[in-house]
């Protein structure tokens, strides 16, 4: 005989979770969940990225809605999901005893490099395992974020583990990222402080530039490929390489090149360190944003090597390496192993049999 209020929270959580993704392109319908054109336009979602507990009952459970929604006329998608990136673990080390199973915190230990328990003094195992606080193995993100920035963090990250792998947390990694967004600021301050005067014109006419513009473009094709791919910690190892060529070469090339150089490693370091890559595009005197910019394309023909190593064999064994000409005919290939000082005393006055070409690769004279 009591007023009361019906309770509409019944289901299992896992309920919920078998269908919040309708809601996305609906979140402003007030009288029903969703519609059916707009589920029919948006979803399925491209991607899903999930740690492993969801790899079988969330997603089972997801896939067995969407199906019995479908089969009951309620939008027209066959599949939730498109594509599934189960990602890996963060990892830290753990402090455990061995006799007891307890968990020691961190902050409870006296010398980390000879952990003991201070309350039976054992010694206490190392384990790296899953970050939890029953482990006292977090780490808050914001120690992190304080001391070295978001950018760092992130780049860390990304760049310790491939995605679907566990990740060890690792102090010393964290500022090896640091120093490398480090050495990029540097670059970066010191190209704005040269004072040089833009000609308009980018030249490559010499070895450093072709160098320098054929770094660039591989850089380009790789990160592209592995963003696509979800490698994103190779991703990062491109940049670090192409920047590398960037401090080797970048004093003997001209001001305008060096500026494209500089425009295009910015948008691809964007989406890794989107921070830092805002202020250096800013920087460089560019007014809206890095991240809507075009995606830089590569240049296939400055990819391509000018000249290979030919190896020079005679009967099977090598005797000479010598670099040539990519396009040289037969003919060349053979004029100029036999020039080869080596080749000449291998030979002497012995008849040449034949030679054995395999183009972009190797010469074998027998004799």
């Amino acid at each position: 005989g009591c007023n009361s209020k019906r309770e509409t929270d019944t289901m299992d959580t896992f309920m919920c979770s078998s269908w919040y993704f309708l809601r996305y392109p609906c979140s402003n319908l007030h009288d029903k969940p969703f519609d059916k054109n707009a589920i029919n336009k948006w979803l399925p979602v491209d991607q899903y990225v999930g740690g492993v507990e969801h790899a079988i009952l969330h997603l089972l459970y997801a896939r067995f809605l969407t199906k019995a929604l479908r089969d009951n006329r309620m939008f027209d998608i066959n599949e939730p999901f498109k594509k599934l990136l189960t990602q890996g673990m963060v990892q830290s080390p753990a402090y455990k005893n061995p006799k007891t199973g307890r968990y020691i915190p961190y902050h409870e230990i006296e010398d980390i490099n000879n952990p003991i328990d201070p309350s039976d003094n054992t010694k206490l195992e190392i384990l790296f395992e899953k970050m939890s606080k029953s482990k006292y193995n977090g780490i808050d993100p914001e120690v992190v974020i304080n001391k070295y920035g978001a950018d760092t963090a992130r780049m860390f990250i990304l760049f310790k583990a491939p995605p679907e792998k566990d990740l060890e947390w690792g102090d010393s990694d964290v500022e090896g990222q640091f120093r490398f967004l480090s050495r990029i600021w540097k670059l970066y301050y010191e190209f704005i402080n040269e004072g040089n005067v833009e000609t308009g014109k980018i030249l490559i006419n010499t070895d450093n530039e072709r160098n320098i513009i054929k770094s660039m473009n591989i850089a380009i094709r790789e990160i592209s490929h592995d963003i696509e791919n979800n490698q994103f910690n190779t991703s990062i190892s491109e940049l670090m390489k192409f920047y590398n060529c960037i401090s080797k070469e970048f004093k003997n090339i001209n001001f305008s090149l060096k500026e494209l150089v500089l425009k295009n490693f910015c948008v691809l370091l964007a989406p890794f360190a989107p921070h830092i890559s805002e202020e250096l595009w800013h920087l460089l005197g560019l007014n809206d944003s890095v991240h809507v910019q075009n995606w830089p394309e590569y240049d296939a023909n400055s990819i391509i090597n000018k000249t290979y190593e030919l190896v020079i064999q005679i009967n099977g064994k090598v005797r000479d390496k010598i670099q040539i000409p990519t396009d040289s005919s037969e003919e060349i290939i053979k004029e100029k192993s036999l020039e080869s000082t080596n080749v000449i005393r291998w030979i002497k006055d012995k008849q040449i049999k034949k030679f054995i070409i395999v183009k972009g690769k190797i010469i074998n004279i027998v004799i």
